[in-house]
Parts: C-alpha cells; structure tokens; sequence
C-alpha cells in the first residue's frame, strides 16, 4: 500500500552540469504533475512525465530540478552581414535627415536585434538526458520508499479499524435475535394497554409480530456488510492502486449501516450502529492519502 504524502531527494553530475532533484507529492483523486525546471531542460518533459506514470497513478506531485552549469553552455554566434545592414540603414536614415552619422558599436547592437545570437547546445542537452536519468530514478526511487513507508502506518491503522468493524457486526448478529422477542415484548404491552381485561389474541399477535419482524430484517444487510469487510481485507493486503475501490466499498459500507439503523429497534443495536459509522468515518479520512 501506498500513501500519497512522500518526499525524494537526490543529486548528481552530468557532462554538462551538477544536478540538485527534489520531488513532493500530496494525495489528490487523480495524478498531477508539476514542473520546476530550468528553461534549458524542458525538452526532457516528456521522459520526466513518462518515468513517472510508470511509478505513480495518483498524487499531486511538484518535482524541481536546479543545476549548475560546467561552464559555458551556450554558444554565442556575431552575424557581420546582419550589422552591415543595420548600420547601413542607420547610414541613410541619417543622410535623408541631414544628420551626422557616427557609427557606434552601443547603438548598432541596441538596434540591431539578432547581430549576436546566443545559440543553445541543443544536441548536447538531448544526449545529457541518459546522464541525468539515473539521478531523476534515484529521486523518484527514493519518493516512492518514502510513501510506502508512510503506506505502511496507514494500512496498520485501517487493519485495526476493519477488525474493530468486524467484531461490532458480529455483535449486531448475536444481537439479532433478540429483535424477535423485542418486539413480541412490544405488541404484548399495547394489546395490554388496548384491552387490559382481554386475552392476547396469539394469531393476531403472531401476523403482527410477522410484520414487524419483516420490516426490521436486517439479515441481507449483514450478509452484504460482512461480503464488503472481507474486499476492504483483501485490499490492503494488494499491491497497487486501492484508494478509489476503497473508497467505493466505503460508501457502500455506510449505506449498509444506515439501513441497518433505521430497520432495526433495539437501542443496543442503534448503538452498535454509531459505532460502525465512526470507525468508517475515520477510515474514509485515512484512504484520502492512500494511492
């Protein structure tokens, strides 16, 4: 299991520079990921986004890269003819103005845009890349350990709240049978109270009690309630992506639990009820940061 809260770090040195990698990720419903990187390294976006779908289906993930460079990376390129251009433009601008002209070297280049060119090394920083790639894996190697660690507390926990779930539908079981006497109990006070001098009228009693009985039945709701506790066991102990089933069989779970309060009669049960509902409460609150 997989939190989405982690943290990776690591640094390395390319052909071309020292690199400094830091990634964060949060628990968001689908995978996100954002970019901090020198305008240099954005022609790597596409094999940094790959490396990391293969690693991660969901999180918000920030990831920033700062390098320094191992001298000049740039290449700085003059173009004459360019200048002589510009200057002679200026030359006639001058001559039909009747000023003088005074070539100067500040105003030809303050002018004259694109007379020096400051060219990338292109083809160097696409063949950087397989020497970056082993400091960005080591990051990510080290995000993904972070977050199964913090996985790890998170399944114990959820592991402690379905056990806890478990023993109070095992109680709401037992006490099932009780709902059966609770209401014949019932039916037996108000015929008392009707007609106090009467005798009960067993037959009466017995369709009465059937009624109530099968408007109380919360049978299926148990049946179904123990099937979803058992895929929530099977969940954390799966490899992969669990948090949207989980949460799901969550929903699922409390809907169960509803129907099994507003069936059933008996204040134990009620209580046993609150119960169940806090404890999922509480896990729906964990899987939010769960992969």
């Amino acid at each position: 299991m997989l939190s989405m809260t982690g943290f990776g770090y690591a640094e390395g040195e390319g052909n071309l520079a020292f690199y400094r990698v830091s990634v964060r990720s949060l628990n968001h419903r689908f995978f996100s990921l954002n970019l901090h990187l020198p305008k240099e390294l954005y022609l790597w976006e596409e094999q940094i986004l790959s490396l990391f779908r293969e690693r991660l289906s969901r999180g918000k993930v920030d990831l920033r890269v700062d390098f320094e460079p191992k001298g000049s990376i740039f290449t700085v390129e003059p173009d004459p003819d360019l200048a002589r251009s510009y200057l002679d433009a200026l030359r006639r601008i001058c001559s039909e103005l009747g000023l003088p002209f005074v070539p100067r070297i500040e105003i030809l280049l303050q002018t004259g845009e694109g007379i020096i060119r400051v060219k990338e090394e292109s083809q160097k920083w696409v063949e950087e890349w397989y020497n970056f790639q082993p400091i960005l894996e080591n990051c990510l190697t080290k995000l993904v350990e972070f977050r199964e660690r913090e996985g790890a507390k998170l399944q114990q926990d959820l592991d402690n709240y379905l056990k806890n779930l478990k023993k109070i539908l095992g109680e709401i079981k037992n006490e099932e049978g009780a709902v059966s006497q609770y209401y014949r109990d019932k039916l037996n006070r108000k015929l008392q109270e009707v007609a106090p001098q009467s005798p009960v009228n067993e037959a009466l009693l017995a369709q009465e009690l059937i009624f109530y009985l099968d408007r109380s039945d919360i049978n299926e709701e148990v049946i179904r309630l123990k099937t979803h506790l058992e895929r929530i066991g099977q969940l954390l102990n799966k490899k992969g992506a669990i948090g949207r089933e989980m949460e799901f069989i969550l929903q699922e779970i409390n809907r169960e639990i509803n129907t099994v309060g507003s069936k059933s009669g008996s204040a134990k049960i009620s209580s046993l009820v609150v119960d169940m509902k806090t404890i999922v409460e509480k896990m729906r609150e964990q899987i939010q940061n769960i992969e």
